[in-house]
């Protein structure tokens, strides 16, 4: 698979768009993941199967406080070749501290006024609040730059130390399997290109999100990059400046996969509404201590209500797929509980929360 892929410009937005694949972008975004414990749950227990217990503890003490480890995207921003992890590796490695911490801070201060600063808290804390009060309260009230300033090499050498940890004994043994879903994501994005347009592959990405101002507010974006990831906690994380737009994005949230999940938004949303009745309440409960022995008429008796009322409810509580029932000599019908719905209810409802 080629690293960037072509495409035909139809407006505006399109022909700022680009695709590209990494290996190092799916492999920092999996720590945040890692970190995360939505998403992904049976790759992250055989990490912490797999990886030692010393690892783990350096994860959460470096990675983890830079808002478990999304912050560190940066640093591949300007790096050539994302398939190439241990050279990205000895490259921000290698960084000289200036540059490190221009991307630390998500490159809102010019790398030529770091520079010419003392890079302290202090230092650094005077040039993000005259640049934008936002980032410093993002970058200086919420992630320990203290630490990292104490010693900028000490803390380059730990950071990459752990990423060659985890790259050499887990990661770098499964980056084939990824291949096949980021190019699933690529077509599906390409062929929506094709249908609709840039602006379409926007929206859906970014989900009501606008895009961000510029960064600098004089250097206009003109290229959007769209990475597809697979290992990732959310549907997409945004990071931009200096006329890039960087998206990494869920590579399997495909067209065809958020038609899935809207059909299961309206059956979760018919499941509550059935559920949001005690009388409903009470003839799910009958049905359920039954064992496929009630019918509407025991259950009219039983909670002292009309044919009709039963009906209606039975109605609602069949819509939203609670019940099926079953007809005995085509004349009386039973009703069984549908145990599965219920035990999936919050799992549909936490994917639609989290998508």
């Amino acid at each position: 698979m080629p690293p960037l892929h072509g495409i035909e410009v139809t407006d505006e937005i399109t022909s700022m768009l680009r695709f590209r694949t990494s290996v190092v972008y799916e492999m920092l975004i999996s720590l945040a993941t890692l970190l995360d414990g939505r998403r992904h749950i049976a790759w992250a227990n055989h990490a912490r199967e797999t990886l030692s217990a010393e690892f783990w503890d350096e994860l959460r003490a470096i990675v983890e406080p830079f808002h478990q480890g999304r912050d560190l995207l940066e640093l591949a921003v300007y790096y050539p070749n994302h398939d190439d992890v241990p050279g990205f590796i000895s490259y921000v490695r290698s960084m000289d501290e200036p540059t490190f911490i221009f991307h630390l801070v998500g490159r809102v201060i010019p790398l030529a006024v770091l520079r010419k600063i003392d890079l302290t808290v202090e230092g650094l804390t005077y040039e993000l609040e005259h640049s934008e009060p936002s980032y410093y309260q993002y970058f200086c009230e919420h992630v320990p730059m203290d630490k990292v300033v104490e010693d900028i090499p000490a803390f380059q050498k730990h950071l990459t130390d752990l990423w060659q940890i985890y790259w050499d004994n887990y990661f770098s043994s499964r980056v084939a399997t990824f291949y096949p879903i980021w190019e699933k994501g690529l077509m599906d994005k390409e062929e929506l290109m094709a249908r609709s347009g840039g602006r379409a592959v926007l929206d859906q990405l970014l989900v009501n999100k606008k895009l961000p101002n510029p960064l600098p507010p004089d250097q206009p974006f003109t290229e959007i990059l769209l990475v597809p990831v697979h290992l990732i906690s959310g549907h997409m994380t945004m990071f931009f400046g200096y006329g890039n737009i960087t998206i990494l994005f869920d590579a399997e949230r495909t067209t065809a996969r958020l038609a899935q999940i809207e059909e299961a938004k309206e059956e979760t949303l018919a499941t509550l509404k059935a559920l949001a009745d005690a009388t409903r309440l009470k003839i799910l409960q009958l049905i359920a201590r039954s064992d496929g022995k009630m019918n509407g008429k025991k259950i009219a008796e039983m909670l002292n209500l009309s044919a009709s009322a039963v009906s209606r409810h039975l109605a609602q509580l069949k819509d939203g797929g609670l019940i099926t029932e079953e007809s005995l000599d085509n004349r009386i019908i039973m009703y069984w509980l549908k145990k599965d719905v219920i035990a999936s209810l919050p799992d549909k409802l936490l994917e639609y929360l989290y998508d």
